[in-house]
């Protein structure tokens, strides 16, 4: 008795005179062990990628952790830190004075106070040249002198800012308080220092905050 020969050979099948096989698995008998290893390959390709990128990510975001510097918390300025020792207020050649309005509470619902925290910003907005300050004084509603936040010259220096803060539970300025700032410079050609009120202040999920820019109060200047 004869049996039909088979062909033989690794990665095939066995296939008889009599029985037929679909195309697509003798194709892929043929062929079935490149396309596994090319699949391992993208595989190993794609793990390697992706590992790659979270390495970065978490790359960036130590850096990130490492840069970033919170705000500091308020302190009040070293007037040391600004001293004017090289000149007098009546040696320098511009002398001006300024209202900035101040709101330590507005009212609401009828009348009932809101409180807020206020803060002066002084900001030296020239880029070559200094300005000085003589006096940043805080009165009441009712015109009457509360604080003197500054009682001596000092010195900024070219795009320096100094920030004087009236807390929210400082009330004794009322709704119409304000600050009177007293500048100078040694030249007329110094431009005029940038100086505003910012107010803030929340109550549960509501918050509001406002902005008030000084005006110029030429009557004040002393001699």
């Amino acid at each position: 008795m004869r049996y039909p020969r088979q062909s033989k050979g690794w990665g095939s099948i066995s296939v008889n005179d009599n029985q037929k096989y679909p195309d697509w698995l003798l194709w892929f008998t043929e062929h079935g062990v490149r396309i596994l290893i090319l699949l391992a390959i993208a595989f190993m390709a794609f793990v390697y990628t992706r590992s790659r990128t979270n390495t970065e990510e978490r790359l960036h975001a130590i850096e990130d952790t490492v840069q970033y510097e919170p705000p500091r918390s308020y302190e009040p300025p070293d007037l040391d830190a600004y001293a004017a020792n090289d000149v007098t207020a009546r040696s320098l050649s511009v002398h001006q004075a300024v209202y900035v309005p101040v709101y330590s509470h507005i009212y609401y619902d009828g009348g009932r106070p809101y409180l807020l925290e206020a803060m002066l910003s002084i900001r030296n907005v020239d880029p070559k040249r200094p300005v000085y300050v003589s006096a940043v004084e805080y009165y009441d509603t009712d015109g009457k002198l509360s604080k003197k936040q500054v009682d001596r010259l000092i010195k900024l220096q070219p795009l320096q800012t100094i920030e004087f803060l009236v807390e929210r539970h400082d009330v004794t300025g009322g709704s119409g308080a304000n600050f009177i700032v007293e500048w100078h410079a040694e030249s007329k050609d110094t431009h005029a220092p940038l100086i505003e009120a910012v107010m803030v202040g929340r109550s549960g999920t509501n918050a509001i905050s406002f902005v008030r820019k000084s005006e110029p109060l030429p009557q004040w200047m002393s001699n």
